[in-house]
């Protein structure tokens, strides 16, 4: 009584050898290393993500507060205080803060969705950074108008290096 040979295996081919266990090893490597730099290149640069979010619109500086500290021992724990300056009332308010970090793994890094009962256009929030980078804020206005402001920060122990 013969055993039934598995569709699996193929008793035909010889085993690969050891120039063919490299070779795929280099190929697997490399083709990891692709979706990593392809992210990156599909990823879009600062002011192209400001203009997506202001629609087109350069947003004015000043009334707008960015507060977070210019030298950051530890980038995986980064305190951030946004302060726009607005009557916060139903005609005039924020509609929403984006925080932006241009050297993260994504840029766009947190979105705060504010209406004329949040009382106050402050947030406070803690971020992780992947490296020194400028971080910056944009707020949109109910207005039609959008604020910006940014900071360089100086990270020395470095965050997200996962990607994550």
């Amino acid at each position: 009584m013969s055993l039934p040979i598995s569709p699996l295996s193929r008793p035909s081919e010889p085993a690969p050898s050891r120039r063919d266990i490299v070779v795929g090893t280099g190929v697997g490597l490399g083709l990891a290393a692709l979706p990593s730099s392809a992210l990156a290149a599909t990823l879009p640069a600062l002011p192209e993500l400001i203009a997506r979010l202001t629609e087109g619109a350069v947003p004015e500086r000043g009334r707008i507060t960015l507060e977070i500290p210019a030298l950051v021992e530890n980038g995986n724990s980064v305190d951030a205080r946004i302060v726009v300056e607005s009557p916060m009332t139903e005609a005039d308010h924020v509609r929403w803060i984006h925080l932006i970090a241009e050297k993260n793994p994504f840029l766009d890094m947190a979105r705060f969705h504010l209406g004329p009962r949040s009382g106050r256009a402050e947030v406070a929030t803690t971020l992780r950074l992947a490296t020194s980078q400028k971080v910056t804020a944009v707020a949109a206005l109910s207005t039609g108008g959008y604020l910006m402001s940014d900071v360089d920060v100086v990270v020395t122990l470095s965050a997200c290096i996962d990607g994550g």
